[in-house]
């Protein structure tokens, strides 16, 4: 089954929200499927200062910096606009109970 990525990306705004940086193996997928999400939240003004490193074959990632990745009120707004959905993710005990594979 595909993953989610909007749901992902959802989750991991929340978290980033909440002063927590995911990973990949949070959600169950591959560092390049991560990284393509870093870069769509990045690429939507959703959030700054996230590093992804691509290279070799298949442009595949090579290093991923969270460490200064923060919210943009883009981001914030695309939160409050979701709240409906997200009421439903507060309080999950894992990350991967919420999303659907």
């Amino acid at each position: 089954m595909a993953k989610d990525k909007l749901k992902i990306m959802l989750s991991f705004m929340r978290e980033l929200n909440d002063n927590n940086i995911p990973c990949a193996t949070d959600y169950d997928i591959t560092a390049d499927e991560f990284g393509d999400i870093i870069e769509m939240c990045q690429d939507a003004g959703y959030i700054k200062n996230a590093k992804v490193i691509r290279g070799g074959q298949g442009n595949k990632v090579c290093g991923l910096w969270l460490d200064t990745v923060k919210l943009t009120l883009s981001g914030l707004e695309y939160l409050h606009n979701n709240s409906a959905l997200m009421k439903t993710y507060k309080g999950m005990k894992f990350i991967q109970d919420w999303l659907p594979w």
